[in-house]
């Protein structure tokens, strides 16, 4: 009998998550950080992930990969989170199909499509209804769908580096 390719691609998903969760108390926490933004561009194919923990007053940028000049601040005002589309309903992803003409930064003049990305999705990350970070993907190719199966272990792994970084 053939296994189904998603069932396939879960199966890779949960075996590298194993082995970042087995390694994270050796590794360092950049590493974590990063190993684990790397599974989350790869089970996308993403061009590009960040993680952000939200905090009461603001949103705080942890990680991206792969590492990138783009002039984006560390921290960003709350209210404008994310690309200037607040309030977003923090029970669901939001899928930008077309995502060139968003502000890279609060208060930039430059656009996503300024630096040749067409497409981004916003991820929550929830602790008992309440947003405490989140995770965003980037693609230089238009992306028109997203299947949430895969955004909620995305969620659940980006749950596991927001804990990571903070301990």
């Amino acid at each position: 009998m053939t296994a189904n390719p998603t069932e396939v691609q879960r199966a890779g998903l949960s075996a590298a998550v194993d082995r970042l969760s087995t390694h994270s108390t050796e590794w360092t926490c950049e590493r974590v950080l990063d190993e684990g933004l790397d599974l989350v561009r790869d089970c996308s194919w993403a061009d590009a992930s960040m993680l952000y923990a939200v905090h009461p007053d603001r949103v705080v940028e942890l990680s991206r990969r792969p590492v990138s000049p783009w002039p984006t601040p560390t921290e960003l005002p709350l209210d404008w989170f994310p690309w200037g589309l607040a309030p977003l309903n923090p029970q669901r992803y939001m899928l930008i199909e077309d995502a060139t003409a968003l502000p890279v930064s609060f208060g930039s003049g430059e656009t996503l499509g300024d630096l040749g990305i067409r497409s981004c999705l916003h991820l929550p990350i929830l602790e008992r209804s309440v947003p405490v970070g989140a995770v965003h993907l980037y693609w230089t190719e238009p992306r028109l769908a997203w299947d949430d199966e895969r955004g909620r272990l995305l969620r659940t792994l980006g749950r596991f580096l927001l804990a990571r970084a903070s301990g």
